[in-house]
């Protein structure tokens, strides 16, 4: 997979990244104060790694190739911790607007990778 440098993705506001509310496990109750505290969501869909002389020389037009593959699942990190991963898809009637299904997540004594 190739990126352009300089095109720029849609912004998604904060309002469109509804989640559902899980139900907290049997026996134990968070506080509402807690579930109200805001939390830093990245959605990952590739890296790659360069020497510094060639990101200095990066720029509108460029293009960088990606360690992944089409089609690999997008990392979901909170927090800088990958929690889960998905798949990306545009949304229905806004053909700009980037959405994205959670495919795996994260277990219990399972984290996903760092």
């Amino acid at each position: 997979m190739t990126v352009t440098i300089g095109e720029k993705l849609p912004e998604i506001p904060g309002e469109t990244a509804r989640l559902a509310q899980p139900a907290a496990p049997a026996g134990t109750a968070v506080p509402e104060a807690v579930m109200r505290i805001p939390v830093n969501i990245q959605v990952v869909i590739g890296s790659a790694r360069l020497p510094l002389a060639q990101v200095a020389q990066l720029g509108p037009g460029s293009v960088m190739t990606l360690e992944q593959k089409l089609g690999t699942p997008a990392a979901i990190l909170v927090n800088g911790r990958e929690i889960a991963k998905g798949e990306l898809f545009v949304l229905d009637g806004e053909g700009d607007r980037l959405g994205i299904t959670i495919t795996e997540v994260a277990g219990a004594g399972r984290p996903a990778a760092p």
